[in-house]
């Protein structure tokens, strides 16, 4: 199975957010991970990619915990993203709470909080197979700079 893969570099204004934040801790683990499988199980099962289910374990977790934003409500996961350097990685939105802007929110704090530390370029990879996230990043300033084909 061949993957089509997209780099993105952020290409737009400077973006504001409001939104709030925390980082991960230990006890996010369990909650983290089944919204993290639950968001890539589709794609990686059409695209034959194993394991299916692929979050790091808790401790690998735990050495990024600095870099991965947690969004929650009244203790409930909403999202996530992690900021890794110049790279916006792992956005995820927990299926019940996905059509509701949230991953359009959490893109533009990741956006604004590297502005805000003067990071350039600001840049992601993205499966051309998850047309809605594309459309999103296309939509918020990100342009394709690079396309691979994988396999």
């Amino acid at each position: 199975m061949q993957i089509i893969a997209h780099t993105m570099e952020y290409d737009g204004e400077k973006i504001e957010s409001n939104l709030q934040l925390r980082t991960y801790h230990a006890e996010d683990f369990n909650e983290y991970r089944r919204v993290y499988d639950e968001c890539f199980h589709e794609m990686r099962t059409s695209l034959a990619l194993t394991p299916v289910n692929c979050c790091d374990d808790d401790e690998k977790l735990l050495l990024k915990a600095s870099q991965i934003f947690i969004l929650e409500e009244k203790g409930s996961l909403i999202g996530s993203v992690a900021v890794y350097g110049n790279e916006i990685d792992d956005l995820i939105v927990a299926k019940e709470f996905q059509g509701k802007g949230y991953g359009r929110a959490l893109l533009e704090f990741a956006v604004h909080n590297m502005q805000n530390r003067g990071i350039a370029p600001i840049i992601l990879h993205v499966a051309d197979w998850n047309r809605n996230a594309v459309r999103l990043y296309l939509k918020r300033g990100f342009k394709i700079v690079k396309t691979e084909t994988i396999g």
